[in-house]
C-alpha cells in the first residue's frame, strides 16, 4: 500500500511539474518582443490608474478650496506629491487672493517648481507672515520681492530648495525674525542686515557669511559640514545655541577650541555621535559657556542635558550606559555644586538613526552605570532631585 501511495504521489508531482514546465515553455515560445510589449502595456495601465487617482485628488482639492468662502485665510499648507505646474499656480493664486498669512508648500522632491513672481505681483499681497518652502526654487528676483515688499513677513524657511548663489537678506522695512536655510546646496554666500532677526538656522556646506546689524539675534542653529560658525561675531550675544556635529567630527573639534566666550549663553543643544569626540566637544563647550543653565546633548542613543558652573538641571534622554556617558555624568556630579535635578531616561529619542542599530551597546559599562546611579541616589538624599524613567538597569534585567 505504501508503495502504491508513493507511486501516486510521484506521478501527481511529476504531472504538476510537467504542467509548470509546459506553461513556462508557452511563454518562451512566444515571438520575440511580445513579453516586452506586454510589460509596457502593464506599465502604461499602472500609469493611467495613477493619473486617474491623482486627478481625482486634484479635483477634490479644487472643490475644497472653492468651498472656502472666507475673504481671508489664516493659513494654507499644500504638502502632497500631486498636481502639475498649472495646478500649483492655481492654488498659490488662490492663497494670494485670500490674503493668507501663513503659506507652506511642498510637492515632492522630484517636482520641479519655481515660485512664480508674476502671481505675487498681480495683486497687493502684503498679508504674508510665514512662508515655508521645501524643494521649491526661489529666484533672486522672487527673494528680493519677498524681503522688500512683504512688509509683514516674519518667518522664512527654505528646505532643500534652489536659491541664488548669493543671498542678501536686508531691507529698510524688513520685519524678518526667523530665517531657516536647510540643505540649500547652491548657496555659497550669505549677507544678513536685519535688525529684527531673532533666530537663524543653517544646515549645509561651507558658506561665506557676513552678519551686520543683527543686534536682536539670540537663537542660532548650525549643522551639516559648516563649522566656521565659531568665527561669527554675534556668538557672544546668543542665548540659545543648537549644534549638529554628526557630519563634521572631528574637524569641528578644532573650531570649538577657537570659540569666544559665550557670556550670554543659557541653553546649549548638541547633536553628536557617541564617542570620545563627544566628550571633548562637551568639555570645550562647557569651557566657553560660563553662564550656561541648560546643556542638551542629543544622539540616537542618548540625550543629555548637562552643564558646568551654574547648571541647575541635567537630563539624559536615551541613556544607554556608554562609557563616555558615564564619564560625563561623573564629571558633572563631581564639579557642579549647584546641580538640583537629574533626569535619567532610557527611552529612545526621536533623533534619526545615526549609527547601525546595536553598535552603541558594545561600549556599555554596566558596573560604572550602577555606580553612577548609586552615586546619584546617594546625592539625592543631600537635596539632589533624581528622576528615573525605564533606567538601563531595568532594561538589562529584562
Amino acid at each position: 500500500m505504501q508503495d502504491a501511495g508513493s507511486r501516486d504521489y510521484k506521478q501527481k508531482r511529476s504531472k504538476a511539474n510537467n504542467e509548470e514546465d509546459y506553461e513556462g515553455d508557452l511563454i518562451n515560445q512566444l515571438p520575440d518582443g511580445i513579453p516586452k510589449a506586454a510589460g509596457r502595456q502593464l506599465q502604461m495601465a499602472m500609469e493611467i490608474m495613477y493619473d486617474a487617482e491623482r486627478q481625482t485628488y486634484i479635483t477634490w482639492i479644487d472643490e475644497l478650496l472653492s468651498s472656502l468662502k472666507n475673504s481671508t485665510l489664516q493659513g494654507l499648507k499644500f504638502w502632497f506629491h500631486v498636481g502639475t505646474v498649472c495646478d500649483v499656480d492655481k492654488w498659490i493664486h488662490f492663497a494670494i487672493q485670500k490674503k493668507v498669512q501663513k503659506l507652506e508648500l511642498y510637492f515632492g522632491h522630484t517636482f520641479e517648481y519655481v515660485l512664480p513672481l508674476n502671481l505675487f505681483k498681480l495683486e497687493s499681497f502684503n498679508s504674508l507672515h510665514v512662508l515655508r518652502l521645501k524643494s521649491i526654487t526661489v529666484t533672486k528676483e522672487m527673494l528680493e520681492y519677498l524681503l522688500c515688499c512683504s512688509s509683514l513677513l516674519e518667518t522664512l524657511s527654505l528646505v532643500n530648495s534652489g536659491v541664488p548663489k548669493t543671498m542678501m537678506v536686508s531691507g529698510s522695512s524688513l520685519k524678518l525674525k526667523y530665517l531657516e536655510l536647510v540643505r540649500c546646496w547652491e548657496l555659497i554666500k550669505l549677507e544678513i542686515f536685519a535688525e529684527n532677526l531673532v533666530s537663524f538656522k543653517y544646515y549645509g556646506s561651507h558658506l561665506d557669511t557676513e552678519f551686520k546689524s543683527v543686534s536682536s539675534l539670540v537663537v542660532a542653529t548650525f549643522g551639516g559640514s559648516f563649522v566656521e560658525f565659531t568665527r561669527e561675531s554675534f556668538l557672544p550675544q546668543i542665548k540659545m545655541l543648537k549644534l549638529d556635529l554628526t557630519q563634521n567630527e572631528p574637524e569641528v573639534l578644532y573650531w570649538l577650541s577657537q570659540l569666544p566666550k559665550l557670556k550670554n549663553l543659557k541653553h546649549l543643544e548638541l547633536a553628536a555621535c557617541v564617542d570620545d569626540g563627544t566628550t571633548l566637544a562637551c568639555a570645550l563647550l562647557l569651557k566657553a559657556s560660563p553662564s550656561l543653565w541648560r546643556f542638551t546633548v542629543k544622539n540616537r542613543t542618548q540625550i543629555y542635558n548637562e552643564c558646568g558652573y551654574n547648571l541647575k538641571e541635567l537630563a539624559l534622554v536615551g541613556f544607554c550606559g556608554a562609557a563616555c556617558e558615564v564619564e560625563l555624568v561623573m564629571y558633572i556630579l563631581e564639579n557642579v555644586v549647584e546641580l538640583q535635578k537629574i533626569i535619567i531616561d532610557t527611552r529612545s529619542p526621536t533623533k534619526p538613526e545615526l549609527r547601525p542599530l546595536g553598535e552603541h551597546f558594545k561600549t556599555w559599562d554596566h558596573e560604572k552605570t550602577e555606580s553612577v546611579l548609586e552615586d546619584c541616589r546617594r546625592k539625592s538624599h543631600l537635596g539632589l532631585n533624581l528622576v528615573v524613567f525605564n533606567v538601563v538597569l531595568e532594561a538589562r534585567a529584562s
